[in-house]
Formats: structure tokens, sequence, C-alpha cells
């Protein structure tokens, strides 16, 4: 893979990094205004909404934790001069896949025979 498509799949990590951050911080800002909220509760139905979003902001929270995990794995595979080898077979993984998934580990075919199993 040439310099300038590295760049330029850096920078989209880059961004997604700070926009996974952000929400990370947004659903933990939303998660302890359910709490404040909850506190001031009237009735069940109140409180079982509260429940079901806070629930809601902890899931999403920890699959961009996730997110953020692989993008950060990705960063320094750029870093190491290892970024676009699928980890399972080593052959390069398509520009086309990456441009979709900057983060991905695997190539297509890899990656469908591990979802199969």
């Amino acid at each position: 893979m040439d310099a300038k498509r590295k760049k330029e799949l850096k920078e989209i990590l880059v961004e997604m990094k700070n926009d996974k951050i952000a929400e990370i911080r947004q659903n933990k800002d939303e998660m302890t205004s359910a709490d404040g909220y909850q506190n001031d509760a009237q009735d069940f139905a109140d409180t079982a909404t509260n429940i079901y979003d806070k629930e809601l902001h902890q899931d999403l929270t920890e699959k961009n934790k996730k997110l953020l995990m692989d993008i950060e794995e990705a960063l320094s595979k750029i870093e190491e001069g290892r970024f676009g080898k699928c980890d399972k077979c080593g052959k390069d993984i398509s520009i086309e896949r990456l441009k979709a998934i900057p983060f991905s580990k695997n190539c297509i075919k890899c990656q469908t025979g591990a979802e199969k199993k």
C-alpha cells in the first residue's frame, strides 16, 4: 500500500477515534443524567424507562470502547508498518475493504470463513 493511501486511512481512523471518544463521553453524560432523574422518578413506568435508558447507554459505551480499541490497534499497525495485512492468512486486505472498514483485521475471504463458523 502506498504512503498516500496509508495517510488517507490514518486520517479516517483518527477522525473515527475522535468520534468514538465523543460518543463515549456523551453516553457517560446521559447515563449520569438518567441516574439523577431516576432518583426523582415518581412511578414504576418512569423507573423502568430510566433503567432501560441506562442499560442502552452502557451497551453503546461498551460497543464504542471495543471499536475504539480496534481503531487504536489499526493506528499502531500503521506506525509499525503492519497495516493492511490479514491477521489470519497474511495477505493484503483489499483497499476497498479498508476504505469501508479501516480497522479491518482480516481479508474478505478469512472474515467470511470466520463468520460462517
